[in-house]
């Protein structure tokens, strides 16, 4: 295969949200991170009143997001749990807010939480995808989930938040590890009938992982999809980043930048990241590749 075939090539698997399939192709489209909390590792405390949060949804809208992704308990390692109260508290007003936008500006909204009772007050308020960080922990997820009609995220983690990079088991394979566990996970919601396609998996990079582990994990993206779910790969600002030798000081954007184009071209349909504008940009380049560079600015 030449290159040219390669860059070409786009494998992603569709996932369906609300009314709309996202492909993944020519590029996977873009979720916007929104950390309505005090504490997450790149943001956290810039956006916990409600309207900066708003003006921040709106910002990363203009850039180029198709989702936005709020966030009302830090998932970072070291973090500190919330109860459900605090975290819908948190999250909902932010939701109420967008929801009217939403059809106007055709985005989606997602909540990034471990709690049912979180999530079913999000999808309450109008989120439309569910971004569980914790693989399905909570055993009323599932059903949550089902009754609402809502999308999924799975996200692979082992552990817990506050010590999941120190005491998490170590892999002999991790691509084969956390595909297995992802879709043991998976069975959970086809056994109780939501439908494939609205199920998306998203492997975990710097959930209980080494800077190893992600780095295969990022490189291997086409043997996750082999089971038929689309993909979602977070990999913005991580510190599996600055433990690559010459970028241990990096401020960790373009390093970002460059994960998101080889989980592109690994078949990646949806990327979550804090710096939208620069990942528009840098996925147009690839779409104008992909596309013989017929796309030109009118």
């Amino acid at each position: 295969m030449s290159f040219n075939e390669f860059l070409k090539r786009c494998k992603s698997n569709p996932w369906r949200v609300d009314r709309e399939t996202i492909s993944g192709s020519p590029v996977p489209v873009i979720m916007g991170i929104l950390n309505v909390t005090p504490d997450s590792f790149f943001d956290g405390g810039l956006y916990k009143n409600e309207d900066n949060a708003l003006k921040h949804a709106i910002k990363l809208l203009d850039d180029g997001a198709k989702i936005i992704d709020i966030g009302g308990e830090s998932s970072r390692p070291g973090a500190s749990c919330v109860t459900a109260e605090e975290e819908i508290n948190r999250v909902v007003p932010v939701i109420k807010k967008l929801k009217p936008l939403s059809d106007s500006r055709s985005f989606f909204i997602s909540v990034d939480t471990t709690k049912a009772k979180t999530a079913k007050a999000a999808l309450e308020a109008g989120a439309h995808i569910i971004n569980d960080v914790s693989m399905l922990s909570d055993e009323k997820m599932p059903q949550v989930i089902k009754d609402f009609d809502a999308s999924v995220i799975i996200n692979h983690r082992r552990g817990n938040f506050s010590t999941m990079q120190k005491d998490f088991t170590p892999y002999q394979d991790v691509v084969k590890e956390v595909r297995k566990e992802l879709l043991i996970a998976a069975e959970k919601l086809l056994q109780i009938g939501i439908p494939k396609e609205k199920i998306c998996l998203d492997p975990g990079i710097g959930f209980g992982k080494t800077a190893k582990d992600n780095i295969d994990l990022i490189a291997n993206a086409e043997v996750l999809l082999q089971d038929g779910f689309a993909l979602l790969y977070g990999m913005s600002r991580k510190s599996y980043i600055a433990k690559v030798k010459g970028l241990e000081s990096s401020d960790r954007l373009i390093p970002s930048l460059v994960s998101g184009i080889f989980a592109a071209l690994g078949g990646v349909s949806i990327l979550r990241v804090h710096d939208v504008k620069e990942t528009k940009e840098t996925l147009a380049l690839l779409e104008a590749f992909r596309k013989d560079g017929t796309i030109y600015a009118i």
